[in-house]
Formats: structure tokens, C-alpha cells, sequence
């Protein structure tokens, strides 16, 4: 009866194989995932006695004890191994999930099975089944919602992870409750299982159909970067004016990101100047061809020590020529936003996600940062700036950089230029007030003056005798 009662979970195995759910190339990650599953257990097993010394009921005990130990563990291991892997799939998800829970029911049901009368063989199959479908399941719902928070996959990720945990414990400990009350006999479980099974299997096609939107969305973002990001480089590099050269970067690279706000720093000696600032919620615009001056002061790349400024994300992201893509600035403590804080205060706004990019031009030079602002969706929420914008984002930098570089050099020709004509004028008119006094005529000029002057001078010592 024993290897009846891994039929299940060994089944479900085959079949995710075979319909390439997981392959070869992770089979090393089941396996591991089906180990956690199976320490799960028998961290429950031991446990559920030590609660009903503590005074917790038994019923109780084996009803929430288990749930909640393999789904934090499922947890932890997706978490574990997504993170390792770096693949944002949900399926992935939860088939890291499926795995840790077919692990715990597996050892469940041989303990489950050496329990039982050998003559109650369809009882063994009818748990086993339903045990089988509802832990696999339970624990796929945290798969899922373990990677939509890692990678990212929607707002409010730590709602969604909380929700998605508490619905996978729920849902193991009614089933608990089922079989343990024997509820609705030996076949209620099965039917539970199921309709548990095709609601997780909706929930998660559903899933994939959004992100699979998301990703005709990015695809189409990236194939207009020859349409789009392309020409707009050409359009900064003929620009004229510096001043809207440098509102027209910000205004583009905020346009390209559906930014609220954003600000352009320059590189001067060892600071970051704010170059042009713009908000749309606070109607603000500062420099470029903005009559309002800039009033915020720069940023010092370094300390009076010597230390890199690496606290500050504008000052991190030149120091470093890297983007710096923060989700929530007053959730970070990776980077100081009190000086953010302190403006968010007095205009009554909220600075919240941030993305710094580095204006990187010939030879990696940094020659300043774009840090945009609030990126917002459809209905204007403030979300995350995605990955997909970042690298399209760090490739309009480069655009804007070199245009940037163009006209810093076409001015610095012209100022080599300029100083060039100052020298030749001044040599032409050197050379030409040496032929005008080497003639005789100037010569005899000059001695005629001279003449004038000894006269007048002889003429007013005797009127002074």
C-alpha cells in the first residue's frame, strides 16, 4: 500500500514533465523543492505534539499547524530559488510550489497509509488523491505569488504575497477540517481538491495573459526605439539652444517614462548641478528656458574627506555610471531621501519611485544624470519604473549624452575659434602699426612733433622768467 500512496504525487510529477513544465535543466530545483516539502512535514510532525502539551487543542492543532508550516516554508524555498534562478515566469512559480508541496504530501501519505487497515484500499487512494491534489495546489498559489513579488509583476506586491499565503493556508486548513470531521464522507475532499485545483489553474492562466499583454506592450516599446528614441537624438543633436537643449532631454526622457517629475543634473568639478527641473502635478519648471532660476542647491559627489557620495541616488548613479531604480523612496534604506522628504513636505507631494540614470558619453565619461520621477499608469497611479523602461531609458541617456557632448564641443570650437580671430586681429594690427612707423614719413611726423614740443617748452620757460 505504501507505493500506492506515492502514486500521486509521483504522477503529477511525470505529467508536469511531460507537458515540459519543468525540465532537465531544473530538475535539480524540484528535486530540491520536493526535500523542502518533505522537512516540512516532519517539522509538523514533531510539532503538532509539542502544541497539544502547550494546551492547544488537538483538532486545532491538526487542522492550522500544518498548512501554515509547509506554506511558510514554500515560501521561503520559492523564494530561495527564483531568486538563485532569476527567471521571471510564473509558471516557474508554481512549479517550485507544486514541488515543495508534492514533497510534504508524499511522506503524509505513507504515514498516513502505515496507519490504515490494508483492507481500506480505497480509502488510501481517495486521500491520497485529495491530499495530493489540495498541498500541491495550496502550495502553486504560493509559488506564484512568491515570484509576482520578487520580480515585480504588479503594485501592491506585498498585499498580493500576504493575500496569496493566507489563501493557501485557508485553503489546506478547510480541507484539514474535511477530513479530520470527516465532512461530506471520503468523497468530498476529492471533489474540493478539484475544483480547488481548476480555480488556482484559472487564476493563474489569467496571470499569464496579463503578463503576456505586458510583454506585447515592452516588445512594441522596444521596436520603437528606432521610430522613437532614435530620432529624438537627432532632434537634441541639431538643437541650438542650450538651454532648451537641456529642457528638451528631460522633457523627452520624462515623456518616454510617463514621469510626473524629473530633474537633470550636470557634472561641474565635483558636484552634480541641477541643471532643469520639471513637475507636472506642481505645475514647477525650473531652469532651461523657464524664467523661474533654480533655487535647490547641487550635490557633492564627495565628502570633505574624500569619500564618494554614495548615500544620495543622483550622486550614486554619476559616481558610479550605473541606474539606480528605487521602488518606493521612503520605503529604501539603501539611499538618504531626507532632502526629497523635506521638499515632498513643504509642496504637499509625495517623491515616491525613482529612476536615475547615469548621462554617460565618450569613454564613459559622466557628464550627468537623468532621475525621473513617479512613474504613473493609466489611471495615473504612482508605480514602479519597470526594467523593460530602464533599458530603454539607458539607451535614450546615451543619445541625449552624445548630443549633450556635440554641443559642448561645437561650443568649445567656437570659443577656440573665437580667441583664434582675437590673436590674428591683434597680430595684423602689431604687424601694421610696424610698416606705418618704419616710413620716413612718419619719421619726419615724429621729428617735426618733437621740434613743436621743444619750442613750446622753450617758449613757457620764459614766460615764466
Amino acid at each position: 500500500m505504501v507505493p500506492i500512496s506515492l502514486v500521486f504525487p509521483v504522477l503529477v510529477l511525470i505529467v508536469m514533465y511531460i507537458f515540459s513544465i519543468y525540465t532537465l535543466r531544473n530538475l535539480g530545483w524540484v528535486v530540491l523543492c520536493l526535500i523542502w516539502g518533505v522537512i516540512g512535514f516532519w517539522i509538523a510532525f514533531f510539532t503538532i505534539p509539542k502544541l497539544a502539551e502547550a494546551g492547544l487543542s488537538n483538532l486545532l492543532s491538526a487542522i492550522l499547524t500544518p498548512p501554515v508550516i509547509l506554506q511558510l516554508l514554500t515560501m521561503l524555498g520559492t523564494f530561495l530559488v527564483v531568486h538563485l534562478r532569476k527567471v521571471d515566469n510564473l509558471v516557474d512559480g508554481a512549479v517550485y510550489g507544486f514541488a515543495t508541496g508534492l514533497g510534504y504530501t508524499a511522506i503524509e501519505n505513507v504515514m498516513q497509509t502505515l496507519s490504515l487497515p490494508a483492507e481500506n484500499i480505497e480509502t488510501v487512494l481517495l486521500r491520497s488523491f485529495s491530499s495530493t491534489l489540495v498541498y500541491a495546489t495550496a502550495s502553486g498559489i504560493v509559488g506564484v505569488v512568491v515570484t509576482q513579488y520578487y520580480f515585480r509583476h504588479q503594485n501592491s506586491r506585498s498585499v498580493i504575497l500576504t493575500g496569496g499565503l493566507a489563501a493557501a493556508i485557508g485553503f489546506m486548513a478547510l480541507y484539514n477540517l474535511l477530513v479530520t470531521g470527516k465532512i461530506g464522507g471520503d468523497y468530498a475532499p476529492v471533489v474540493y481538491g478539484i475544483c480547488g485545483l481548476t480555480l488556482v489553474g484559472l487564476y493563474i492562466t489569467g496571470q499569464l495573459r496579463r503578463i503576456l499583454i505586458q510583454v506585447g506592450i515592452e516588445k512594441q516599446r522596444a521596436n520603437s526605439l528606432l521610430d522613437i528614441v532614435i530620432p529624438i537624438g537627432v532632434q537634441l543633436s541639431t538643437e541650438k539652444n542650450y538651454g532648451r537643449l537641456l529642457e528638451n532631454m528631460l522633457a523627452e526622457a520624462r515623456k518616454f517614462c510617463n514621469a510626473d517629475a524629473g530633474m537633470l543634473y550636470l557634472v561641474r568639478e565635483k558636484q552634480l548641478e541641477l541643471a532643469v527641473m520639471h513637475n507636472d502635478t506642481l505645475r514647477l519648471a525650473m531652469g532651461g528656458t523657464s524664467p523661474v532660476d533654480i533655487t535647490l542647491p547641487g550635490l557633492f559627489l564627495y565628502d570633505d574627506q574624500g569619500t564618494p557620495n554614495e548615500r544620495n541616488a543622483a550622486a550614486c548613479a554619476a559616481l558610479n555610471g550605473k541606474t539606480v531604480n528605487i521602488e518606493d523612496a521612503y520605503e529604501t534604506k539603501d539611499y538618504d531621501f531626507s532632502s526629497i522628504r523635506a521638499f515632498d513636505r513643504t509642496h504637499s507631494y509625495q517623491s515616491i519611485s525613482f529612476l536615475t540614470i547615469p548621462l554617460k558619453g565618450s569613454q564613459d565619461k559622466v557628464l550627468g544624470a537623468f532621475q525621473l520621477i513617479n512613474a504613473l499608469n493609466s489611471k495615473r497611479e504612482i508605480i514602479p519604473f519597470d526594467k523593460n523602461t530602464e533599458r530603454l531609458m539607458e539607451s535614450f541617456s546615451s543619445l541625449a549624452a552624445a548630443a549633450l557632448e556635440g554641443y559642448i564641443l561645437e561650443q568649445n570650437l567656437k570659443n577656440e575659434i573665437q580667441q583664434l580671430r582675437i590673436q590674428i586681429d591683434q597680430a595684423k594690427r602689431g604687424k601694421q602699426v610696424d610698416e606705418i612707423t618704419s616710413t620716413d614719413y612718419f619719421k619726419n611726423l615724429q621729428e617735426k612733433a618733437r621740434k613743436i614740443r621743444n619750442t613750446v617748452s622753450g617758449q613757457e620757460e620764459q614766460s615764466d622768467d
